[in-house]
């Protein structure tokens, strides 16, 4: 068995700095995600159709206009991550119905945990001890982000259940993402294409049982406004952008450092929806900031498995 190194590590056409700068900006675009899903006062699975309905026209465009075009290889490959995206938006916009955005990112904290057990044996990433130690300062300072809130963390039992269905189905889609970015050269927006087209295929089973063609009426104005924002800044940007990344940062670092979501998507929910701050959770953000900077600048410790 042979490591899953990146196709492009070392690219010497890259700057080694460039990628987590991407990934910065990913965070911020991300972080904002659940907080602009829940403007949308839509029904969750109309919300979800139409966001990547809009995307896949455009997705598709930007890959033609390229001169380039996604082939049967890819969306073939692109299938389970794909399916995997579909139903995660699906139980992020249920999850935002059914509770405060605290809650989604207090499911959202375990995955650095998963990914940690997992980059290994899938991409021989081997953490070191002080890895390993990050990535549970990390989760503890985002643990305290969100909970630190008291009283604004409030859900149904059915928020919860969505919240953790969420943080799985993104892992998958996750992790598959990085390996074929690690294991190939695919190119990030044809990737995100067929993504996109395997996600609206996930939704069209739910929306034909939950939905009623009357729902869809349902959409006005400001839904549309932030439904575009949705697909097109957190989608088309945000995830193109992450893909991107995935050929040139190990998968326990880049999910590590997506907990910085929780300080972007706790610190909008204040102004936006009334979720207040607490200097708890302010001592939290700081922590997880610590501890994603301290992880990223730690080399890390890739040797090949045993075969």
């Amino acid at each position: 068995m042979t490591s899953a190194v990146s196709a492009n590590e070392g690219d010497p056409r890259v700057d080694p700095r460039l990628p987590y700068l991407v990934l910065l900006v990913v965070v911020f675009v991300w972080g904002a995600g659940p907080v602009v899903a829940k403007l949308i006062t839509a029904p969750p699975v109309v919300g979800a159709s139409i966001r990547f309905g809009i995307s896949i026209p455009v997705l598709f465009a930007i890959v033609h206009l390229r001169g380039r075009r996604v082939s049967l290889q890819t969306i073939r490959t692109a299938a389970p991550a794909g399916l995997a995206f579909g139903i995660n938006l699906l139980f992020v916009f249920e999850t935002v119905q059914e509770a405060t955005v605290a809650v989604l990112a207090v499911a959202v904290t375990l995955q650095p945990a998963v990914i940690l057990l997992i980059a290994g044996p899938l991409f021989g990433e081997r953490a070191t001890p002080a890895h390993v130690v990050g990535t549970v300062v990390g989760i503890v300072g985002a643990a305290t982000v969100i909970l630190g809130a008291g009283g604004e963390l409030r859900s149904s039992a059915l928020g919860v259940v969505f919240a953790l269905s969420a943080m799985a189905t993104f892992t998958v889609y996750f992790v598959l993402t990085r390996v074929a970015r690690s294991r190939t050269d695919v190119d990030p927006v044809e990737w995100m294409a067929a993504i996109n087209m395997w996600s609206f295929i996930a939704i069209i089973p739910p929306a034909l049982f939950l939905a009623e063609p009357a729902d869809f009426g349902l959409v006005d104005g400001r839904d549309w406004f932030w439904l575009l924002v949705l697909a097109y800044i957190t989608g088309v940007v945000g995830h193109i952008l992450m893909s991107w990344t995935h050929g040139y940062v190990e998968a326990s670092r880049s999910s590590l450092a997506l907990l910085a979501m929780n300080i972007v998507a706790v610190g909008l929910a204040w102004p936006v929806h009334g979720e207040s701050v607490t200097w708890i959770q302010a001592l939290g953000g700081l922590v997880v900031l610590g501890a994603v900077t301290a992880v990223l600048r730690i080399p890390p410790d890739r040797s090949q498995p045993d075969p």
